[in-house]
């Protein structure tokens, strides 16, 4: 048997030149090729690669290339006599690199979550492990899920699984999808009882998946979350025992006017709002975009990154952001035009709070606070009181988002932890208004086609008590509001 001419110096010049070459095989983690942990050499016509590292030791006969990119290349093995397979060499560095990490460390994960599931429920059937998109369905490629299944007397139940993988992003995100996964295999499965949810977490990473499936109705299905650890060996939590939430409420302090050597902002164009914050600062926004602030006495301007400015500094950049962001703006694409329409709604909803809720108090509404840590949400938290004293929580989405109802409970939770605690008052907040003990209620606000299709789903999984109120808007909303439709929990239009 021969070696394929110039095998081996292909597959070598490869790994010198990738900044970070790693070996892709399927159903194993990314194994780096650094240092001394790899080998290459030829035996019985057939070139051998092997690598490893403190965990595994992999060793592949590689029989041919199959394609070869910049990024990676593909090659075609043997791992029995006349049995090929296929494996990658891939540069980690590279621009496509990142992804491909991601896909194999999913795949691999898929393989390891299947035989734990196997070893944690050994009488039931385990079937549909994957991790591949279904849009259709909205079923994400971020988390593996499953379906389990086993006879009980005359009939079948089934149990929907989902699972973040090590590398997640956001494991909490499990709970929306896994309701979404559920809902899936009710509808297929129509002869079966699949009322049961299984949520699996990477240790460590547990409760804020804690704090949301705990808001799950236990009428409507039985929920139990999961941790498992880097020998895979999983065991059930108690929801209740996820320990306080994390949230800070800053005092509110009233806003501090700029000295004399700043001037006066008084003359500032009439399309200019004043917004003011909880920190006792002024945010200076046209439209929800902030281009200038007003804080501890001095003026800074900018958008993002903020410098000090004179007035007539400021007053110069808020012409610019007015001529360009405006509802009968030609330039849709301009960049001041197009960012933070979530601001541009909060504009709205700011200026004209009884046309979400004629029961909305018109001030004070705050922003942002609570204040609690995480990644970027992409969504505009509002806190408002209505007439009877009651907290309202105002969520702003102006695109699709089937994490909306989850996005508003944890805010949600925060603000219900200080209003237990007495803080709002304590801390300066609604002065001179009697504060209602009862939960808030949550206003979800956006347009009324950007409201994904499983926001009823999902929230009609959850606890009754539950207060949501979801407010469809027109199209038209940069230049007016109009409420298209005002539905409790989940009532469809």
């Amino acid at each position: 048997m021969q070696l394929e001419p110039g095998l081996r110096s292909v597959v070598e010049r490869f790994i010198a030149g990738a900044a970070q070459p790693a070996l892709l095989d399927p159903g194993e983690e990314p194994l780096p090729l650094v240092g001394q942990n790899w080998d290459i050499s030829e035996w019985n016509g057939r070139l051998v690669l092997q690598a490893w590292d403190t965990n595994r030791n992999l060793v592949r006969r590689i029989v041919s290339v199959k394609e070869q990119r910049r990024d990676r290349i593909s090659l075609v093995t043997e791992r029995f006599p006349k049995t090929q397979g296929e494996m990658q060499i891939a540069d980690l560095a590279a621009a496509g690199g990142v992804e491909l990490r991601r896909k194999s460390t999913r795949v691999a994960f898929r393989d390891r979550f299947r035989l734990m599931l196997a070893r944690e429920f050994p009488d039931w059937r385990t079937e549909d492990v994957s991790s591949d998109a279904n849009l259709e369905q909205s079923l994400s490629p971020s988390y593996v899920r499953a379906y389990l299944r086993r006879r009980s007397g005359t009939s079948s139940v089934g149990a929907a699984v989902i699972a973040a993988p090590p590398d997640a992003f956001d494991c909490s995100a499990v709970v929306p999808f896994g309701l979404i996964w559920l809902d899936y295999l009710r509808r297929r499965e129509k002869g079966m009882s699949v009322n049961r949810l299984l949520l699996y977490v990477p240790i460590h990473q547990e409760r804020a998946t804690a704090f949301r499936a705990a808001l799950i109705d236990p009428a409507a299905l039985m929920c139990q979350l999961y941790i498992y650890d880097k020998r895979d060996d999983a065991g059930a939590i108690d929801l209740a025992d996820a320990g306080n939430i994390e949230s800070t409420l800053p005092p509110c302090r009233r806003p501090v006017q700029p000295n004399l050597e700043s001037g006066d902002i008084s003359g500032l164009p009439g399309n200019v709002d004043s917004v003011d914050q909880s920190d006792g600062s002024v945010s200076l926004r046209i439209h929800g975009l902030e281009f200038g602030r007003s804080a501890g006495g001095s003026l800074l301007c900018g958008i993002g990154k903020k410098r000090p400015c004179s007035v007539a500094t400021l007053s110069k950049m808020a012409s610019e952001v007015g001529r360009l962001r405006h509802n009968a703006a030609e330039d849709h694409q301009h960049p001041l035009y197009a960012q933070s329409p979530e601001g541009w709604l909060e504009s709205q909803v700011r200026a004209n709070p009884r046309i979400i809720d004629p029961s909305l108090r018109p001030a004070p509404i705050y922003g942002q606070v609570p204040i609690f840590s995480g990644p970027e949400r992409g969504v505009i938290d509002l806190l408002g009181i209505d007439d009877t004293g009651r907290l309202v929580v105002i969520e702003i989405k102006t695109t699709a988002d089937l994490q909306l109802p989850f996005q508003a409970l944890d805010y949600w939770l925060r603000v219900r932890k200080h209003l237990a605690a007495g803080d709002f008052e304590r801390l300066g907040y609604f002065p001179g208004i009697t504060i209602r003990r009862d939960s808030p209620r949550i206003l979800l606000v956006a347009p009324s086609l950007e409201f994904h299709s499983t926001t009823e789903t999902i929230i009609g999984a959850l606890m009754p008590q539950i207060d949501f109120t979801r407010v469809g808007l027109g199209a038209g909303w940069r230049s007016e509001l109009r409420v298209m439709f005002r539905l409790k929990g989940a009532e469809r239009p």
